[in-house]
């Protein structure tokens, strides 16, 4: 019996590069593009081949009893290549027990400076700098001016005082030698001579400098150049960003698993990654004797290094990890693709073809999923560009009845 099969790398390479999800039914062409249909398919001579077929039209294929599967997916090994495709085999191996709570990401506050105004007037930042910019400590991140300030600038009225009581010490002091004026008078001419070159001095001629505090990224910028802006107004937040911490919001009703809980893996809220602690150097900082409960929730720290990736702030999604559990079978989360409320993957079926399984899952830890049934052990699945199979599947018919009915 002929097997019909339909090339669909061109139709891939296409529908990747116009972001179109096509069907086709077996045609030699399709919107121009030419697509082979091949009548039988080389190697695989069911004329040929040795198979037992019972009454029904059955056959039996050595290891293979009691397991079928769905159409083949001819998917050519060059366009699995050019695309990403990549397939490892699972064998069981060890798996966490999870729990997933809700979490945020925090500064440690030992880790954060606070650059403020030097003196009041008009801000200006530098033209480099925003949120998110690495900065060293001593660098400039912003210059005051009294210049365009309505009203009067208090470093001129500090320096018309500062010339005044000069003016008036000069005149006293040859008073003074000639015995005309007291020494009292004298000196109180001096003091308010020297008090008003200190404020001239304290209010800063020309243009305030602000610097950094630290070495570190800018995290916060609470004004905005041409805002008027008060000495020891708060400007900037610098964190050293070394560490972080991951504040895990654990439900009352899991208490018991606290004590058992040894890492953690998280996802930001404004990211599709997940972390796991052992990467970034982590370690949980609480334990169960020591948490306290608030509003409901008992807070879990854990403490790790910042690769740069992390922005503190954010909320997350949070997988704790607690006790170890035996040859569990496991794919990455993008093995899995959900079709019509189905989760399936891809199992590789020889060069250049693929088969799509139904699959239960368990658990998650974030990065993968405990796989419960639908593939066996020593099966070659697809665990990158799972979403590419998945358009060869629906982009041409497949190798059809191959579920071993005939």
């Amino acid at each position: 019996m002929k097997k019909k099969y339909i090339s669909v790398s061109v139709i891939i390479c296409a529908a990747l590069a116009g972001g179109v999800w096509m069907n086709s039914c077996g045609h030699s062409e399709h919107d121009g593009h030419d697509i082979e249909s091949h009548e039988g398919h080389e190697g695989h001579d069911h004329d040929a081949e040795d198979h037992d077929h019972d009454s029904e039209g059955h056959h039996d294929h050595d290891g293979e009893e009691g397991h079928s599967h769905g159409p083949l997916i001819e998917l050519k090994e060059s366009v699995s290549k050019r695309f990403g495709v990549m397939s490892e085999r699972i064998e069981p191996s060890d798996f966490s027990e999870v729990t997933v709570v809700s979490g945020k990401i925090e500064s440690k506050a030992s880790d954060e400076g606070v650059a403020t105004a030097t003196r009041s007037g008009v801000i200006t930042l530098m033209p480099d700098i925003n949120t998110g910019v690495r900065v060293s400590a001593g660098s400039a991140i912003a210059s005051i001016s009294p210049s365009n300030v309505q009203g009067s600038d208090p470093t001129l009225q500090a320096k018309a005082s500062r010339d005044a009581a000069k003016r008036e010490l000069d005149r006293l002091e040859p008073l003074h030698k000639d015995g005309i004026v007291s020494t009292e008078v004298y000196n109180n001419a001096l003091k308010a001579y020297e008090e008003a070159d200190a404020a001239l001095r304290s209010s800063g001629q020309g243009s305030g400098r602000i610097v950094s505090p630290k070495n570190g990224v800018i995290t916060s910028l609470l004004v905005r150049t041409g805002e008027y802006v008060e000495a020891g107004q708060r400007i900037a937040t610098v964190s050293g960003n070394t560490k972080l911490t991951l504040r895990a919001e654990v439900p009352e009703k899991y208490i018991g698993r606290l004590s058992a809980v040894e890492s953690a893996n998280f996802r930001p809220a404004s990211s599709d990654k997940t972390y796991s602690l052992e990467e970034l150097d982590g370690n949980i900082m609480t334990n169960a004797s020591s948490s306290v409960s608030e509003n409901g929730y008992i807070p879990v720290f854990f403490s790790f290094s910042n690769n740069g990736e992390i922005a503190p702030g954010a909320f997350a999604e949070v997988f704790l990890k607690s006790g170890l559990r035996h040859n569990v079978l496991s794919l990455p989360k993008e093995a899995i693709v959900e079709i019509n409320g189905n989760k399936c993957v891809y199992a590789k079926h020889g060069e250049g073809h693929y088969v799509k399984h139904v699959v239960t899952t368990g658990n998650s830890d974030g990065k993968r999923i405990e796989i419960v049934s639908g593939i066996e052990p020593g099966e070659e699945i697809v665990v990158k560009g799972a979403q590419v199979v998945r358009m060869a599947e629906t982009s041409a018919t497949a190798v059809p009845g191959h579920t071993h009915n005939h």
